[in-house]
């Protein structure tokens, strides 16, 4: 069924991290610099931490804002 199907691509997803080097490039910003895996989980943990810290724009507020464009 679907669960065990997710499980064991999750399961295989989690076996190939430790396949990536750190020094790999594993995405790219939206100028197109390249990051490495560990500058990218530095990112997320950046990005993720200002969230939490309530450094974000809520739907409502974008909408808002939209109607004074």
């Amino acid at each position: 069924d679907n669960i065990n199907y997710l499980r064991t691509v999750f399961e295989f997803a989690e076996q190939q991290k430790s396949y990536i080097s750190s020094d790999t490039i594993v995405a790219y910003t939206v100028q197109g610099e390249a990051l490495t895996k560990s500058m990218y989980v530095n990112e997320v943990k950046e990005a993720e931490a200002s969230a939490k810290a309530g450094n974000y724009t809520s739907v409502e507020d974008l909408e808002q804002e939209a109607e004074n464009w």
